[in-house]
């Protein structure tokens, strides 16, 4: 019998099993296990932030000579914080001090309250110096909230004025004195504790007030970093909508907390495999290979990496949008007395996970973009691709109707024009633009502020998650462009940190290991070569296609259009007059003659006289007395020129953009591969 919930709870307080036994070490986990240096973790809803909490808290838990402190503020108790804070004046900057001075002694005092009450190292803190704080900070059963407001109570007089109370902060808490005993204390047991502060939003009001207090926490945690000396680490888990409003008000933001900020992404790779670690649990399933696994519970259309990515169309890429959507049809399914799913479970949920998807980001971004409603509302029964000419004119009558709510109203005159507004919508994902280089749309998951041009003619696209909902009109999405929607976020770098950038080519790279030689893996292997043909050819190659030649059916081949930005494509484009370029992708080692002369016949019109072939093999040399034979034979024959490229020079040029130095460095390569080809293996034609 399957339960609801089948893979799981969304909510990671519900979800401790599936947690405990099939959590997905995703690259932001991995990341943040590495690396102490962000310690602001933002994500959108539906994101797992309180999942990595949760298991980066066991994780550490589990390590000798490390402690850890969960901090989970109750919603009553952060409301209860406001009459407090507001003894620190109206204005934004002078509440954010106070609260940061605030939040800080607070954590030091969870921390030296539990050294106090360990067996092991209370006999090395100086409790005499600090005993008054000790006593006063209370039972560790009391919410750290609560223990804030009661310590503040007491420390300020009617008489004083918010900006006295804020200078007199530090020494009346004696946060140089704590600091100094704390240090103390832990190199004394040689020993570190680790904080993490999940639920800031809780409680949580968009104004001044409650913008501040997250603001503060954040802010003391970042302190906290450089004062502790790695004896005390805190990280805090933030909401991107709440993130959004503190880098608004904060004018130090950019020089104080950006760069302290690690953002969550999610891409399919991860999904994918959170998703099949669930189903291996939840089914008791012993099949190791993901993919095998998949297409076990989901049948038909749904079989295999495509099926999965059709059922990706409808979520924006986050654990809880694809774990609602496939425990309802897990659900379904059951109803009808199958264990598998099939495209009508997906279909029949759709429509009302796709309102959800819209209300929730309704919900999400009410407060920091309250009329985003009424422009969402604007693409009822639109076409889902527009122009930005033809967006423009729908969501132009809200802004010249003055009659919304005040709020609403408010936003409207502050946001001032249309093209505006699509940029707003491109940074929540609402939209995606069209790049014509990598002939694909772009769509921004992370909620940075875009910083793109929307020219007129430009390309959007709603996002499909939205279409049910919004009863957009549009042709059948083939998975290919659905997969395009969001695989071209691996170059699209704009929106995500240098740090992603590193884990999204990671984890393409972790990829390809999964990958088997041969028929089984044939369609995988091209699929990743598409990926990574169009990250290490970005600007260079555009209109980047997988097996365009729909007559073809056995053909694996990769085809572009040549933009001769570079030395060597300018050379294939004015010597070779390849405008279109070809990429045949073989899953296997040894190459015959049959995969030559095939190549060949490509060869003819815009495709010129040059071509590659990808294989398995581990290098690019040509294999004397028989692809060096074949080479030679085709050149010699038909005066075209065939080029192997061994799937380790792809690899080897994905790991060199994580940390990018030379620039051309694949363009060097490439010409001194050609040279190669025309100087040493058919030297000895020329006269």
């Amino acid at each position: 019998m399957i339960k609801g919930n089948v893979l799981g709870d969304v909510r990671a307080e519900q979800d401790i099993k599936m947690l405990e036994t099939a959590f997905w070490e995703s690259s932001d986990y991995k990341s943040l296990l590495e690396s102490y240096d962000r310690p602001i973790i933002v994500g959108r809803r539906g994101t797992g932030k309180s999942a990595l909490a949760h298991k980066l808290a066991k994780h550490w838990s589990s390590k000798p000579n490390i402690s850890v402190i969960k901090i989970a503020p109750e919603e009553e108790q952060v409301i209860g914080l406001r009459d407090i804070f507001d003894l620190f004046g109206d204005k934004y900057l002078h509440i954010k001090a106070g609260t940061k001075m605030a939040w800080r002694y607070a954590i030091y005092m969870e921390v030296i309250s539990d050294i106090s009450s360990h067996y092991k190292y209370q006999k090395n803190i100086d409790s005499a110096s600090i005993r008054k704080h000790i006593i006063e900070w209370g039972a560790k059963r009391k919410g750290i909230a609560s223990k804030i407001r009661a310590k503040l109570m007491g420390l300020f007089s009617d008489e004083q004025t918010p900006q006295s109370r804020i200078a007199d902060l530090s020494d009346a808490l004696e946060l140089e004195l704590l600091e100094e005993v704390l240090l103390e204390a832990l190199r004394k047991s040689k020993t570190k504790y680790i904080v993490f502060a999940d639920k800031l939003d809780e409680g949580y009001s968009p104004d001044n007030l409650g913008v501040a207090i997250v603001d503060g926490f954040v802010q003391a945690v970042i302190d906290i970093k450089s004062k502790m000396e790695e004896e005390v680490i805190a990280f805090a888990f933030v909401r991107d909508y709440i993130y959004r409003a503190i880098a608004k008000l904060d004018p130090d933001f950019t020089r104080n907390i950006e760069g302290q900020t690690h953002r969550l992404h999610w891409d399919e790779y991860n999904l994918f495999n959170m998703v099949c670690n669930r189903i291996r649990v939840a089914f008791g399933s012993d099949i190791e290979n993901n993919t095998r696994l998949w297409s076990k519970y989901a049948v038909r259309e749904l079989t295999g990496k495509d099926g999965f990515r059709n059922c990706l169309k409808l979520t924006l890429y986050r654990p809880r949008d694809i774990l609602v959507l496939l425990n309802e049809a897990f659900l379904r399914a059951n109803s009808r007395e199958r264990s598998e799913i099939v495209l009508e479970d997906i279909e029949s949920t759709a429509k009302s996970i796709s309102s959800n998807r819209l209300l929730d980001l309704h919900k999400e971004y009410e407060y920091i973009f309250p009329s985003l409603d009424e422009f969402t509302s604007c693409f009822y029964g639109s076409a889902s691709e527009l122009s930005v000419e033809e967006a423009e004119n729908r969501v132009q009558p809200v802004l010249t109707n003055d009659r919304h709510e005040r709020n609403k109203q408010q936003d409207i005159f502050i946001i001032g024009s249309s093209r505006e507004v699509l940029q707003r919508l491109y940074s929540i994902g609402f939209i995606g633009l069209h790049n014509d280089q990598s002939s694909s749309f772009v769509f921004c998951h992370d909620g940075k502020d875009p910083d793109r041009d929307f020219k007129k003619d430009a390309r959007l696209l709603i996002h499909p998650c939205y279409w049910l909902a919004l009863g957009t009109v549009q042709a059948e999405l083939k998975l290919d462009e659905a997969e395009d929607i969001n695989d071209e976020y691996d170059i699209e770098v704009t929106s995500i940190s240098k740090e992603q950038r590193t884990q999204k080519i990671g984890a393409l790279l972790s990829e390809l290991d999964s990958i088997p030689e041969g028929k089984s893996g044939a369609y995988d292997f091209e699929s990743w070569c598409l990926k990574a043909i169009k990250i290490i050819f970005a600007g260079v190659l555009c209109n980047v296609e997988a097996n365009p030649n729909v007559n073809g059916l056995q053909q694996r081949d990769v085809v572009a259009t040549n933009l001769g930005e570079t030395k060597f494509w300018k050379r294939t484009l004015e010597d070779y007059k390849s405008r279109k370029v070809v990429f045949e992708i073989k899953n296997y080692v040894d190459l015959k003659a049959t995969e030559y002369r095939q190549v060949n016949s490509y060869l003819c019109n815009d495709y010129g006289s040059i071509a590659f072939i990808i294989t398995r093999d581990h290098n690019n040399n040509l294999a004397k007395h028989r692809e060096l034979s074949w080479a030679k034979e085709i050149f010699h024959n038909h005066k075209k020129i065939i080029i192997k490229l061994s799937f380790k020079f792809l690899k080897k040029h994905l790991r060199k953009l994580r940390s990018p130095q030379k620039h051309d460095a694949l363009d060097k390569e490439l010409n001194s591969l050609l040279d190669t080809y025309v100087r040493r293996y058919f030297s000895y034609t020329s006269k």
